[in-house]
């Protein structure tokens, strides 16, 4: 009988060691923005309530009626893998009382979320996310400090050009004139609808702003906007935050169908693009959420965050052609000849580690040659090889792998030498 094969699920994917370097660079890169910012990390759960993305999400978003990974657990208790980060970190914020901490409270994350979603490049079932949230603060200044984050990581890690843009969506002081307004034109265009978003119209209009059916779209070219309908308020913060950018240089689009695939936001949304072609080119985005936390069960909360795809942000990079990970420093080999010298070698290779030096080797392999040649094959840039005769005389030889020179030092002083060459501190 034929042995069964395993292969990981459709849309999940392996990451192997050669991607995993990239990936961890861009996270100690986002790490590196967002501490410096004055953001502690925090980590919740890959698995929630399901009623909490349903309430916190949006029944009607695509999110969750299509793409929630929903099911009983064992306690036919129903639990759902988590699509996104915010619904998550604001459950936690009302749950450990983290409006009684002094505001604006800063949190980051990163990692896993899961979506029920046909795969393609850049959007697979499961997913990296990087996610900055702000709690406790309504100043339009907070809005473009996040959205500048977003830019300062890019930079960092040399994305390249992205193209920021940005909408106000208005709150539920002005939103029910737009939402009236746009439903009379789609209405009145009704039959130029595609069929996905005929239904929209009845359920959550505003989701119709963002169909990527060609036939909604020419629609939409004479929609309503959303900043001819903005009360003053909702005006003021909207060119309070552009003042700011405006004052920075930073460039924008303004993107009136702009309006993100949640239905927590309010006020200022925003999305960055890189210069890649299709639907795949949105690295990230995010806005204001400032009726999230009461809805949720928490006082009134404004918040504003934003969340990146880690995935998206990969291929943005290789279209370039180019890869971000800086190289790892390559590790000191150490080859042991004859039996003497294998014990010898052994404690070499966990001394270099204890000290600080990368050490790789296989002791109990015979033959020098073969041991030289896994070297080689491993991009190492010394060797230290240890036989009989530097058992008996305390000394290593150190093989420089490019050039071939050698040297013999002392066994007990190499640990501290190669420190001293390498510079590890």
């Amino acid at each position: 009988m034929a042995k069964q094969q395993f292969q990981s699920l459709r849309g999940m994917y392996d990451l192997l060691p050669e991607q995993t370097a990239q990936y961890d660079f861009l996270i100690s890169q986002f790490r590196g923005v967002a501490e410096a910012s004055g953001y502690g990390r925090i980590e919740t759960p890959i698995m929630e309530d399901t009623a909490l993305f349903v309430r916190g999400v949006g029944a009607d978003t695509d999110a969750v009626s299509k793409e929630l990974y929903s099911f009983k657990d064992r306690s036919d208790h129903d639990v759902a893998l988590r699509p996104e980060f915010t619904a998550g970190i604001v459950r936690s914020y009302i749950e450990h009382g983290m409006g009684s901490l002094p505001q604006p409270v800063k949190v980051y994350t990163y990692g896993p979320a899961f979506r029920y979603d046909r795969p393609q490049a850049g959007r697979q079932r499961q997913f990296n996310s990087l996610d900055v949230e702000v709690f406790g603060e309504t100043a339009p200044s907070i809005d473009a400090q996040v959205i500048m984050m977003a830019q300062r990581f890019f930079k960092r890690v040399r994305v390249g050009e992205v193209v920021l843009q940005l909408n106000s969506i208005g709150d539920q002081a002005c939103r029910p004139k737009y939402k009236k307004a746009l439903v009379e034109y789609l209405e009145a265009n009704f039959k130029k609808l595609a069929p996905i978003d005929q239904e929209r119209v009845k359920t959550n209009p505003l989701r119709v702003l963002d169909s990527k059916e060609a036939g909604t779209q020419a629609v939409l070219a004479e929609a309503p906007q959303t900043l001819n309908y903005l009360c003053e308020e909702c005006q003021a913060h909207f060119a309070g935050v552009l003042e700011y950018l405006d004052d920075l240089g930073v460039g924008y689009e303004l993107n009136p169908l702009l309006v993100r695939g949640l239905d927590y936001y309010t006020r200022t949304v925003f999305e960055f693009y890189g210069q890649r072609e299709g639907a795949q080119s949105a690295l990230g985005g995010g806005g204001r959420y400032d009726l999230l936390v009461e809805q949720l069960g928490g006082q009134s909360t404004p918040a504003v965050g934003f969340g990146l795809g880690l995935e998206r942000i990969v291929l943005e990079l290789e279209a370039q052609g180019a890869s971000r990970a800086p190289e790892k420093a390559k590790p000191v080999y150490v080859a042991a000849l004859g039996e003497p010298a294998r014990l010898a070698a052994f404690r070499l290779i966990e001394q270099l580690l204890d000290g600080g030096v990368a050490a790789v080797g296989s002791v109990d392999r015979d033959g020098i040659g073969s041991q030289l040649a896994r070297a080689n094959k491993l991009g190492v840039g010394h060797a230290i090889i240890i036989g009989q005769k530097e058992v008996r005389e305390e000394t290593v030889l150190l093989r420089d792998m490019t050039s071939g020179a050698q040297e013999i030092l002392p066994i007990n002083s190499i640990v501290a030498e190669l420190r001293s060459r390498f510079g590890v501190k």
